[in-house]
């Protein structure tokens, strides 16, 4: 342990080590690990839209018959109705991890990025205007807006990413908190944040609806098969 801290101290006293270690060199990891975070975890999110993609209209929107004769003994109706409800379990189970995993990647991920770009920019970014505004006054810091006001800052960016131009144009808002154009960086991290939350927003609408459509549909199919196997084992039994 001994010889590990001397090396570490005189590395760190050389003129590789200083720069390596500089204030400067550290921003830049920050920086670094920030955008390749938004960058992966939008990657994800796009990853888990193929996968929601993936799941055919037929199988949640039509009252699609499994292919073969229809059953008529007991055992194969109980084969039908148990291959009716593991369908079932798979498509909505899938899309339902699908849609935790896109809101994850797609919204809480990224929004994390651009809260702590905000939280931190008085270090990360010294030499850029302040990144929000409240009102038409910057803050000096994000400390200084508070974290309350931060975090309803990104809720306020989902949501008008997720209704596209209508906030801007009605003047809708859930905060006085915005984006300070004079900060390239943040306003653009903003732009493309706006971007993801609309597709996520409106990709997780259309596949819920499609679930509260299709499923229902798909329980009947179950509840028909149910009927079926209980008039099959009660002519069974009195057959016997």
């Amino acid at each position: 342990m001994d010889m590990i801290i001397e090396g570490w101290q005189a590395f760190s006293t050389s003129q590789v080590g200083r720069v390596l270690t500089s204030v400067e060199a550290q921003r830049s990891y920050a920086a670094l690990a920030l955008l390749a975070v938004f960058a992966l975890s939008l990657w994800l999110a796009r990853m888990q839209l193929n996968l929601l993609k993936g799941v055919r209209a037929v199988e949640l929107e039509a009252d699609e018959r499994i292919s073969g004769p229809e059953p008529k003994l007991a055992r194969t109706i109980q084969s039908r109705l148990d291959r009716y409800r593991a369908r079932r379990a798979e498509i909505v189970g899938g899309v339902w991890q699908a849609l935790g995993a896109l809101i994850l990647f797609g919204l809480i991920l990224p929004g994390g990025v651009v809260f702590s770009a905000v939280w931190m920019h008085d270090w990360l970014l010294p030499d850029y205007a302040a990144p929000i505004l409240i009102g038409e006054a910057a803050p000096t810091s994000g400390h200084e807006t508070g974290l309350g006001a931060v975090l309803v800052f990104l809720v306020d960016q989902v949501f008008r990413g997720a209704l596209a131009d209508i906030p801007e144009v009605f003047r809708l808002g859930l905060t006085p908190v915005s984006n300070n154009p004079d900060n390239a960086v943040i306003s653009w991290l903003i732009v493309i944040y706006r971007f993801a939350a609309g597709i996520v927003s409106g990709s997780a609408l259309y596949m819920m609806y499609r679930v509260w459509r299709g499923v229902p549909r798909i329980d009947r199919r179950i509840r028909d098969y149910e009927l079926r196997l209980r008039q099959a084992e009660a002519e069974a039994g009195a057959g016997a």
